[in-house]
């Protein structure tokens, strides 16, 4: 506990000021030209300061913030005489923090990124060189970081094991959080921030997308295809580096009860490294925008018709598929390379027909039937979403699917009222773990929990089939001690007990919230 509190008081000092841009204010009401803005700091800049002195192994370059974005991560450059592969370890302040890494490879210029600092601390650094014959040399530095006066207000509540185990979990608005309860990471550029395989990737609303190094550099800007408007959030990294993007296309009309109206949220883009449009996705071909069981798109809804609201997408490399939580259709897979629809996830009621003019195919044959743990379909009632069962909850309003692997997928289900009355829901959020029989089109539920609290929109939950672990961020649960605010809590589960092995809270300020969390790793890999 002495180690938690500890960490409490280091970013409660920072934390009166909830959120940069004002009380309650939401960063998706603004936008910031990133495809304009120059960097603070670029590349070169760091090189010509390198370049002024002479540095040593034993007395080497340190850059705190090299990049001006980020004050928890520092650039440490030197020569050695020799070529030498380089260790880094950067100690913890409780026995399980340490995060250490090995760049791999031999060589006599090292440049050395340093992530994982700790806020308003001397943090303690070693740094290890070891050449070909096997001898090794090292040393260790301090480095002194800032108070942050930040976005997070963070704390532990529970976590019996913190001695022996530490996680890192990523906040898509680009924090990284520990689970003996420092913030560890601090990357801002005011717009949703996505960790992926090599680095950072920002998303305007409006002007594309920006690629940042893990210390900040500004690497590239990715423009949208003309007319394309991201929903700023939902975006994910194919394994050829290609990025999948949910957003909409200005123009595009459908047919709800007979009126046509302008569409958003329906479109997911797949763009290259350099920017081409490879391929897009347009739902409302795919699905039925006429479709109101789990919410009544009016035209009046966010100005325009939001009759699917996209908000997470997954890849599939197994079989090349994408993965779509619909709010208001359920989760859909859609193959990669066809466009073709590969099965519905949701109560069955409603998916009579399909395409924007209401005149396409139906789709019931493509819905998943639900069946219990001897793989027997439940009764046509429950199908439709009817009944109640307690080993079984349809998903509705559903957030972030994510693909697990062999057949398995999670769904994060904000659950709360819905337009027809008749469906089956709860007045808790739900988060749960569901195995599809792709060829008999057949759904059963592994694992769920019933949370109790309620968040009507983010939040998402990640399943460790390995570990047999389930992390579950609930993203803005009502605070009912303080007016106008909200809250996210992060909790991992035992799967096996439902035994919780650690829950934290996670504060912004007034109608601003953390959107998303994750499971996360320095460097990309474990320990």
């Amino acid at each position: 506990m002495k180690m938690i509190f500890k960490g409490f008081l280091v970013i409660l000092s920072g934390c009166f000021l909830f959120s940069e841009y004002g009380w309650g204010m939401s960063t998706d009401s603004f936008e910031v030209r990133l495809d304009q803005q120059d960097p603070l700091v670029t590349k070169d800049m760091l090189e010509s300061e390198y370049k002024q002195f002479e540095y040593s192994f034993e007395n080497p370059f340190i850059k705190i913030n090299p990049y001006q974005n980020n004050p928890l991560v520092a650039l440490v450059r030197f020569p050695t005489d020799q070529p030498a592969e380089i260790t880094l370890r950067v100690k913890g302040q409780v026995p399980s923090a340490d995060i250490v890494h090995t760049f791999s490879g031999f060589y006599t210029d090292h440049e050395i990124p340093v992530l994982g600092l700790y806020p308003n601390y001397d943090n303690q650094i070693e740094i290890t060189a070891r050449y070909s014959d096997g001898s090794t040399r090292v040393q260790t530095h301090s480095l002194k970081t800032p108070l942050i006066n930040k976005r997070a207000f963070y704390y532990v509540t529970s976590h019996p094991i913190h001695e022996q185990d530490n996680r890192y979990y990523f906040i898509t608005e680009g924090l990284v959080v520990d689970e003996a309860g420092f913030i560890r990471f601090d990357f801002n550029n005011g717009q949703m921030v996505y960790a992926v395989k090599d680095g950072l990737v920002s998303e305007s609303r409006h002007h594309g997308l920006t690629l940042y190094s893990w210390l900040g550099e500004r690497l590239k800007h990715i423009p949208y295809p003309k007319g394309f408007i991201s929903f700023t959030h939902g975006l994910t990294q194919k394994p050829n580096g290609h990025f999948l993007v949910i957003g909409s296309y200005q123009g595009k009309k459908a047919l709800f009860e007979g009126q046509e109206q302008e569409t958003q949220r329906d479109f997911v883009i797949e763009l290259d490294q350099d920017g081409n449009l490879v391929r897009q996705w347009d739902f409302s071909d795919i699905l039925n925008p006429d479709r109101s069981v789990i919410i009544r798109s009016q035209q009046a809804s966010y100005g325009i018709n939001n009759w699917c609201h996209m908000n997470g997408l997954d890849y599939d490399p197994q079989d090349e598929s994408i993965v779509i939580s619909c709010r208001h259709m359920g989760m859909i897979k859609v193959d990669g390379k066809t466009n073709r629809l590969k099965w519905l996830f949701g109560p069955h009621k409603g998916f009579e027909k399909s395409g924007r003019d209401g005149t396409g195919p139906s789709l019931d044959s493509f819905v998943l039937t639900a069946v219990d743990s001897n793989n027997v379909p439940y009764s046509d009632q429950f199908q439709e979403g009817l009944e109640k069962r307690d080993d079984f909850k349809w998903p509705t309003k559903t957030h972030q699917a994510r693909v697990v692997g062999n057949g398995l997928f999670s769904i994060f289900d904000n659950s709360g009222r819905l337009y027809d009355p008749d469906i089956v829901t709860s007045d808790h959020s739900v988060a749960s773990v569901f195995k599809v029989d792709p060829v008999n089109r057949t759904v059963q539920q592994v694992w769920r929990k019933n949370l109790d609290v309620y968040s009507e929109v983010g939040s998402a939950i990640y399943y460790d089939p390995q570990k047999e672990e389930a992390f579950i961020f609930v993203s803005q649960i009502p605070d009912q001690n303080q007016r106008g605010f909200s809250y996210g809590r992060l909790t991992r589960y035992d799967t096996k007990t439902d035994e919780k092995l650690f829950e934290a809270i996670l504060y912004r300020g007034g109608n601003s919230y953390f959107y998303h969390a994750k499971p996360f790793f320095f460097y990309g890999a474990e320990k």
